[in-house]
């Protein structure tokens, strides 16, 4: 069996992680030996290899596969340099940092709505943090390809790196004292994530310039981290 952190799968997946220059071997079931998803690797001279559905099964234990599996390059991290470079040509950039997402599939669904609201570029720690792989590929529906992540060794180092660059930073916190919807959002914004069991860590909300809520009208006491990401960055980005 190959080393699943290597592996992603599913047609649309595998098609944005080819058109990325991220695949460097393909598996196409038998049933589906021409199709757009092998016209691409052959195109650009990835090997393929067909199999049968029991042997792609065993690849990919309790998967849906959908008959396609690639294997992938390790993702390559970016400079925070890099993203405030890239700030600088938006007129309202947002860059989003999260503080303890250890979930895979909570970290690919907020890498995909960053890639829906437009984010610049997406920073992580190195501890207490999922790192890019291909769990998280599979689960950001190919918007790992596009938004650019930042490793780092301290977050609040880069909070303050962002702070010199004009940036503002927003947290989000149930004990927060305003709405999310009660800030203009008219600046360069730096949105921090926290995680559902230890929310943002002390230090890092005193480093905050807001602190804000979504309201919870229900019966529960919290949202998903990807839910409160996306409600937010919709927030931001038609403000």
């Amino acid at each position: 069996m190959k080393n699943l952190d290597k592996l992603i799968y599913g047609r649309n997946s595998v098609k944005e992680a080819i058109l990325s220059g991220q695949v460097t071997k393909l598996f196409i079931s038998n049933s589906i030996r021409k199709c757009e998803i092998s016209d691409l690797a052959t195109a650009k001279n990835i090997p393929i290899t067909y199999l049968g559905f029991p042997e792609m099964d065993n690849m990919i234990p309790n998967a849906v596969h959908q008959g396609v599996i690639a294997e992938i390059k390790k993702y390559e991290y970016f400079t925070l340099d890099h993203i405030l470079s890239l700030s600088k040509k938006v007129e309202h950039p947002i860059i989003v940092l999260l503080d303890g997402i250890t979930d895979p599939q909570n970290f690919g669904a907020i890498l995909r709505s960053c890639d829906v609201f437009n984010v610049t570029g997406v920073i992580i720690p190195k501890h207490q943090q999922v790192p890019l792989n291909a769990t998280v590929a599979k689960t950001s529906a190919g918007a790992i390809n596009y938004v650019p992540v930042v490793l780092v060794s301290n977050l609040n180092n880069a909070i303050r790196t962002l702070k010199e660059n004009g940036f503002w930073v927003v947290s989000t916190d149930g004990a927060g004292t305003m709405n999310y919807f009660d800030i203009s959002y008219d600046f360069p914004t730096a949105l921090i994530i926290g995680s559902e069991g230890n929310g943002i860590s002390q230090l890092t909300l005193k480093n905050s310039d807001y602190i804000v809520k979504i309201p919870l009208l229900g019966h529960l006491n919290s949202l998903n981290a990807s839910v409160a990401a996306g409600i937010l960055l919709s927030r931001i980005r038609n403000k």
